[in-house]
């Protein structure tokens, strides 16, 4: 009944979905304690695989709606654009100019772009860090200390005064009560030594710029969300002028549906698989 091409595409959906809802969560949950700071490498391993692939899915499908539904092969995506995110985001950029959906979403500053980098660096290299650097010949630099960058600008930029006094007022409290700040045997995301207050401080930073980092991420996905669409429309119109009676193609923004979600919602909301 289905061809090939609409189970593996299907396939793909799946993928893609479950790579994204995990990095989500993983992100969500994720801290510099002993039991949650892997979730971050979980988070970066998944979300820049996700992105990844959500946007070589456009890719694809602007390629069959341009060549009269002929699949792009494995060798021209990866030649032209193997695993770099930024450069995905500049041809889904491009395909949405092409295709007159608003590129207005689209980022090319700020800390949504800073992510965008930071999945690029990941993908292409930051993920081998810690054995790249045993071996003194990484090129990258510390997936950690370079998301705590974003974590505090988000921190900065999005928690509330009222919220971030709070934090500061309520940790130099309990220092006080126990009448010392000296140096911790802990490390912080950046690798640095951390005294008391900062082993107090900076979990309840993270805590409360977590929720802001993944609506970021859904801010930037959703305008690829959009191109996605068109280009689907796109591939169905085309099959539909051939006569087929099943599409080769599957409705693949039904395996996102996280990504209609507000930014109230995506605030409060903890697991996204």
């Amino acid at each position: 009944m289905f061809s090939e091409k609409f189970i593996l595409l299907q396939q793909e959906g799946f993928l893609t979905q479950s790579s994204l809802s995990q990095g989500l969560t993983f992100l969500r949950k994720a801290n510099i304690g002993d039991k949650e700071r892997g979730l971050f490498y979980s988070a970066f391993f998944q979300l820049s695989i996700g992105v990844e692939r959500f946007m070589k899915i456009i890719v694809i499908l602007d390629f069959m709606v341009k060549n009269d539904l002929k699949i792009m092969t494995d060798r021209e995506l990866k030649h032209n654009y193997g695993h770099k995110i930024k450069d995905l985001y500049s041809a889904v950029k491009r395909i949405a100019t092409e295709n007159d959906v608003n590129t207005d979403g689209f980022f090319h500053d700020g800390i949504e772009w800073d992510i965008i980098h930071f999945l690029h660096e990941f993908a292409l290299t930051a993920r081998y860090y810690n054995l790249s650097q045993l071996g003194g010949t990484s090129n990258s630099k510390d997936p950690l200390a370079e998301w705590w960058k974003i974590i505090f600008d988000l921190y900065l930029d999005e928690v509330t005064d009222a919220k971030r006094i709070k934090i500061q007022n309520e940790s130099l409290a309990t220092c006080d009560a126990r009448g010392s700040n000296s140096f911790t045997m802990f490390h912080s995301l950046s690798g640095e030594i951390m005294t008391e207050y900062d082993l107090l401080t900076h979990p309840r930073i993270v805590e409360a710029s977590s929720p802001h980092s993944v609506w970021f991420i859904i801010k930037i996905l959703s305008p690829l969300f959009s191109v996605l669409k068109k280009c689907q429309r796109d591939v169905h119109t085309i099959e539909v002028s051939k006569g087929f009676n099943f599409p080769n193609v599957p409705y693949m923004d039904e395996f996102f549906p996280f990504l209609y979600s507000n930014r109230q919602s995506s605030l409060r909301r903890k697991k996204w698989n």
